[in-house]
């Protein structure tokens, strides 16, 4: 292989690598947030095949179906002395995914 096509392979598979990291694909069942150097540029992305600029731009995906938070039981004592357990749960929806990528810092696991 010559010094001129090792180049060319070279080049080519940068480009693959610069491409390949310029397409992001939202699903369906997500929503998502477009960052620039941490910023929020753009919120609420449709589903599909979009374009980033590689350094410069992150996207962050959220599930947008209904997520459900199941808390353990915990004992409680009413002023009379009496025990009580309570268990909860919570069912949420994100609705607004930049709103909910300010409120939780980009954390998922701080909204739970």
């Amino acid at each position: 292989m010559s010094g001129r096509q090792m180049s060319i392979l070279i080049g080519l598979v940068v480009l693959l690598a610069i491409v390949s990291n310029s397409l992001y694909v939202v699903n369906e069942r997500e929503r998502a947030v477009l960052l620039k150097f941490g910023e929020v540029v753009s919120t609420d992305i449709q589903p599909g095949l979009h374009f980033k600029i590689p350094v410069v731009n992150d996207v962050r995906r959220f599930e947008a179906r209904l997520i459900t938070l199941d808390s353990s039981p915990q004992r409680y004592l009413t002023a009379e002395k009496k025990a009580l357990i309570v268990d909860s749960f919570v069912k949420w929806r994100v609705a607004d995914a930049g709103k909910y990528y300010t409120a939780t810092g980009g954390d998922e696991f701080s909204a739970n």
